[in-house]
């Protein structure tokens, strides 16, 4: 049964039980009725609710038996003479309510989660053709208005292809971080206490969330904070800028091709990096260890070619501690 019919027998049993000669048989059907669905009692409350109203504005009148004018709903045309009229009217009107509830909730922008594991990948086309990757362990909240796009990444990585669109201004805010862009690709990353932002193409601001005061009435063409081939780190004291060679950026976003690329990089450093995609985790306990630079592509959710690696060519031996460790030590030390 539709929640319009519900508001139609809902509305005879108040006129029904209006009445002051009701027998018990009457009474019992009403309960019987109410507690077949709990829709039903809550309509009935809610058109009761309605009748009590209109019996205050009828007590407001000097002669009892004169009829309510109620110029506001009769356009001033004639009066409601009775209760049943009066019931009606309520019916019209939570039946324009609802109406107009269903088309504010059909109208206002949705809010989208899109979420990866540990050592997933995902590859998001959002409604306004925008392309959003996300990376290992991210959750990202999207909600697409009319004058603007509102993305939060709640944690990790994600790059941003986004569509051009000069009247709704992509906003991507991470904790006190906002990333402001029209028709640009970018790279954000959120760290424990601060934010990674790399521009691949076209310009971004950086900023705090005062940022989307004026997000209207600032052009990124024309104030940049970053363009392509910088690299911005924000935390609390700021927001410090550096430009990057592309074949640092390439290694920094190989990502998006499930790789990881390193070039001399520290092994402390590519622990980080293994650890952000497995469940087991690498542990360094040899500070020589932790000092060795490694270089090279790698798949970063297959472990055990990585350490099969480390130990043929790096002279490292890995221990298996517990179900979720792996303890990387020099061999010379065995």
């Amino acid at each position: 049964m539709s929640n319009n019919e519900i508001e139609v027998q809902a509305s005879e049993w108040l006129a029904r039980l209006d009445r002051h000669d009701l027998s018990a048989q009457v009474m019992a059907e009403f309960d019987h009725w109410k507690g077949a669905d709990v829709r039903h009692a809550a309509a009935y409350t809610r058109l009761a609710a309605v009748w009590q109203a209109l019996d205050r504005v009828q007590a407001l009148h000097p002669a009892p038996n004169t009829p309510i004018q109620d110029d506001y709903l009769n356009g001033g045309r004639r009066p409601v003479r009775n209760r049943r009229v009066a019931v009606g009217f309520a019916l019209a009107a939570s039946v324009m309510i609802a109406a107009a509830a269903l088309w504010i909730l059909r109208t206002l922008p949705k809010t989208e989660t899109y979420a990866t594991t540990k050592g997933g990948f995902q590859v998001v086309v959002l409604k306004d053709q925008s392309v959003v990757e996300l990376n290992t362990d991210t959750i990202l909240r999207v909600e697409l208005g009319p004058n603007m796009r509102n993305i939060q990444l709640i944690r990790g990585e994600a790059n941003f292809e986004v569509a051009h669109d000069v009247t709704r201004p992509f906003i991507v805010s991470t904790g006190q971080t906002v990333v402001l862009a029209v028709g640009t690709r970018f790279n954000v990353r959120k760290l424990d206490n601060t934010v990674e932002v790399t521009v691949e193409e076209g310009r971004v601001i950086v900023g705090t969330p005062d940022v989307l005061d004026h997000a209207k009435s600032i052009s990124p063409l024309a104030s940049p904070v970053l363009v392509a081939g910088q690299s911005a780190v924000a935390d609390t004291g700021g927001v410090t800028l550096k430009a990057l060679p592309k074949d640092v950026i390439s290694r920094k976003l190989a990502w998006r091709n499930q790789m990881l690329a390193f070039d001399g990089d520290r092994l402390s450093e590519v622990v980080a990096q293994f650890n952000r995609y497995n469940d087991k985790q690498l542990i360094i306990a040899d500070p020589a260890v932790a000092a060795l630079k490694i270089g090279g592509f790698f798949k970063p959710t297959n472990l055990d070619a990585f350490v099969s690696v480390l130990e043929s060519d790096f002279g490292v031996h890995a221990e298996i501690v517990g179900s979720h460790q792996l303890l990387l030590s020099s061999a010379e030390s065995k």
